[in-house]
């Protein structure tokens, strides 16, 4: 069982729930994301993971509400390490598939790109609480045409645990 949640060829089970409320709006509606994510951690070297998610997202999009499903693959690198706690920032893309238009005026086919930072925490030996503030932006990189290509551009909290084999 891998210890350190940043250590080099150290595996880990992560299950998050993270929650975003839209910070700034190119289109004509107001969103908010909340959803589970289970992904695995691959340690590259001491201080570097590689992540491999796959997040379900509800889409709260003030009519007609969709679910969200994506893959990302993406880096957690350690900034800073005291005692059981350590610092980290993140970036992760991928794509995803709605079950309706996301946002409105959109497309089911999205890209997705999500970062932020924050802090892992040793419960006990190959155990960790994740708490981290996300950025998520979902479009489609004007796919459709300009004409359907809003975005989302949504931020909040991300709480969850590291399990290490």
């Amino acid at each position: 069982m891998a210890p350190d949640p940043f250590a080099d060829r150290g595996w880990h089970l992560e299950l998050a729930w993270h929650s975003a409320l839209e910070t700034w709006n190119y289109n004509t509606s107001h969103e908010s994301m909340h959803g589970l994510s289970a992904g695995l951690t691959y340690g590259l070297r001491s201080g570097l993971v590689l992540t491999a998610r796959a997040p379900l997202y509800y889409v709260d999009q003030r009519g007609v509400d969709a679910m969200l499903f994506g893959v990302t693959a993406g880096v957690r690198g350690r900034v800073l390490r005291r005692g059981r706690v350590s610092v980290f920032l993140e970036a992760d893309v991928g794509i995803s598939e709605s079950d309706t238009v996301t946002p409105p005026r959109g497309t089911r086919f999205n890209y997705l790109v999500l970062g932020g930072g924050g802090a892992t925490v040793r419960l006990r030996h190959g155990l960790h609480l994740l708490a981290s503030m996300r950025w998520a932006h979902v479009s489609n990189g004007g796919l459709a045409g300009r004409d359907r290509n809003p975005d989302i551009e949504a931020v909040g909290p991300q709480v969850g645990v590291l399990i290490g084999f």
